[in-house]
């Protein structure tokens, strides 16, 4: 079935673009966690800030 013949360049070259495949999308994954976490300490830092005001202002009334 196999050839026994086989080229070690294609076998280098097919590794490598696996390599370069796996690496390329395991730091997309990053960079789009990343941007995730940060937007939502954003939205947590809004939020308690607009909490604040809305409790000084029912304090106030």
């Amino acid at each position: 079935m196999w050839r026994k013949n086989s080229r070690p360049g294609f076998t280098i070259i097919d590794s490598l673009i696996g390599l370069t495949i796996i690496c390329t999308f395991s730091l997309f994954y990053i960079q789009t966690i990343h941007q995730m976490n940060n937007k939502i300490d954003s939205s947590e830092r809004i939020m308690i800030s607009e909490r604040d005001k809305y409790e000084a202002e029912i304090i106030d009334e």
